[in-house]
Parts: C-alpha cells; structure tokens; sequence
C-alpha cells in the first residue's frame, strides 16, 4: 500500500496538535485545591478527609493543640468508665460551689448560680460537648476519669494514636501555654470521630447518648458547618476547640472537626486544625469554612 506522503503527515500533524487550542490542564485535585486555600493562610493549617474511598491529609505532620476537641475524647472515657463501674449516665455528682471556676467558659454557670448541687453525668456531658463548657469537663476529669486515664483508653481503641492528653481545662487556663501539650494530628481526630458513628466503642446506649450531643454542638457554627445545605446533609456532628493567645500574640489554635452523611448514604470525616493564626478568631473560622465548602463541593458534585 502507497501513501501520499504530504497528505498522509498533514494527517497526522492535525490530530497531534491541530486541537491544541482546546486542550485544557486537568482540573486540580482536591489535595491541590486545599493547599491553593491554605497556603497563604497566617498560621499553620492541618487537614483530614476521611471517605469510604480516599484518605487527604495536609500538613498533618504537625502537633496542633486539640483544646476543647479533647472534650470528645473524655466523653468517650467518661462512658467507659461508667460501663466498668457499673453506673448509668443518670448518675448523680455532688458538686461543691467551690469545684466552679466563675470566670471561665462556662454556661452550666447560668444555671447553678450558686451553692453546692446534684448533677448527671449525662447533663455534665451534655454541657461539656455540645456547649463546650469548661467547668462540666472539670467535674468530669475530677469526678470520673483523669487525662491521663482518658489518653490511656483512647490510644486503646484510636486507630491512630499521634495524640496526647495530659491537662484539664483548668490546668490551661493557669498556663495558657501548656496547651500544646494535648495535641493531636488532623487524621487521628477525623479516624477518631469517623469511629464513633460507624464502629461500636463502648456500650451502644452510651456511645449513642455522645453521638446525639454531637450533633447537636452550639459552638463554632461559622466553622465546618457552614458549608452544609438541607438537600444533601442527613446527618452533621462535630466538635470544635479554640485556643488562646501566645506570647507574640497569635492564636494558638482554632479547630473543628466534623462528620458529615449525605442523603445519598455516602459519608466523610473533615478535621481543620490551625495552629498559631495571626488573625482573629472570625478570620479563622472563615478559613475552616473555605475548606468545609471545598470538600463539600467535592462530595456533592461527584
């Protein structure tokens, strides 16, 4: 068989590069993405997504003080320790006035005005979670399990132990820069979260009473939850921390970390951390909110 040769070549020169004008990059990952959004962010930003089918970390190399995230680690301590004991979350605490420290965080505060009183476990955990109140997480430290028992239960049941809890709420708050001690990375805060509500860890009535105070959390609305919409979220939890200032100023840390079910019965975990932000708290919970609406987008359009 013969060829023209020029007609032949003119051929295949077309369909090497006579499209050309139309061939377009591939569009960025999600990974590429993310760091496009936390690159130029002042402070040290970690990310974990958890999916049935991928695994993005960022900057997970990185100890990030937990702060109030911890609170989702002691609720689960709290409940194991009750199941050994034999107790019911119904359980009554005797609360001395002077347990409570009157200038701190806390919403338990407006109710228990003063003098001592009688309280559950369940409400001190409901406080402690869904309120982020400091003094519940106090009692329950005092009361119920230590920091130190709490760090030991979890690294017994966490699929990824790259954290650590060592100090109470109180403790932080008499040096501020102790914080960093209780740390954890992204991915064992969202392997953690992900385990609660698709993995039994302790007994079901417990583990469901957490779950339900998850999801109903009050702090941090303008944070991981922002990006959520009614048509295609049937279920969102999470657990947030916010931290303190450090000595040159900056925010020591700012945290959120979340499960999200859509309708569709797909699920993900999305765990932001930032850790010494250069900026208001309102500036970075508007970076937790860009990379919430990024990995939203992702799940919702595929």
């Amino acid at each position: 068989m013969r060829f023209h040769s020029i007609g032949f070549f003119a051929a295949l020169l077309f369909i090497c590069f006579g499209c050309s004008t139309n061939i377009r990059p591939d569009k960025p990952s999600l990974k590429e993405k993310l760091y496009a959004l936390t690159d130029t962010v002042p402070g040290t930003v970690g990310i974990a997504i958890i999916s049935d089918t991928d695994t993005v970390t960022v900057n997970n190399g990185v100890h990030y003080p937990m702060m109030s995230v911890f609170k989702l680690h002691q609720g689960l301590a709290v409940a194991s320790t009750l199941e050994k004991r034999g107790n019911s979350l119904d359980s009554l605490i005797t609360v001395r006035n002077e347990e409570l420290d009157r200038n701190t965080w806390s919403p338990m505060i407006e109710k228990y005005v003063e003098g001592d009183f009688k309280i559950s476990v369940s409400e001190l955990l409901e406080y402690s979670i869904t309120k982020s109140d400091n003094n519940a997480s106090n009692l329950l430290f005092r009361h119920i399990v230590s920091p130190q028992k709490t760090d030991e239960f979890i690294r017994s049941i966490a699929r990824d132990t790259t954290f650590r809890i060592q100090l109470s709420e109180s403790e932080m708050k008499a040096e501020p820069m102790l914080s960093y001690l209780n740390y954890t990375s992204p991915l064992a805060a969202a392997l953690l979260m992900r385990q609660v509500f698709e993995q039994p860890l302790v007994a079901a009535g417990y583990q469901e009473a957490i779950k339900h105070d998850l999801s109903v959390v009050t702090t941090g609305q303008d944070r991981l939850g922002s990006a959520i919409k009614d048509d295609d979220i049937q279920l969102f939890a999470h657990k947030t921390g916010s931290g303190y200032r450090n000595k040159v100023e900056e925010l020591t840390a700012h945290n959120d970390v979340g499960y999200f079910r859509l309708k569709d019965g797909r699920s993900y975990c999305l765990a932001v951390f930032i850790r010494d932000f250069n900026g208001s708290e309102n500036e970075a919970s508007a970076v937790i909110a860009d990379i919430s609406k990024c990995v939203y987008s992702h799940f919702t359009s595929h």
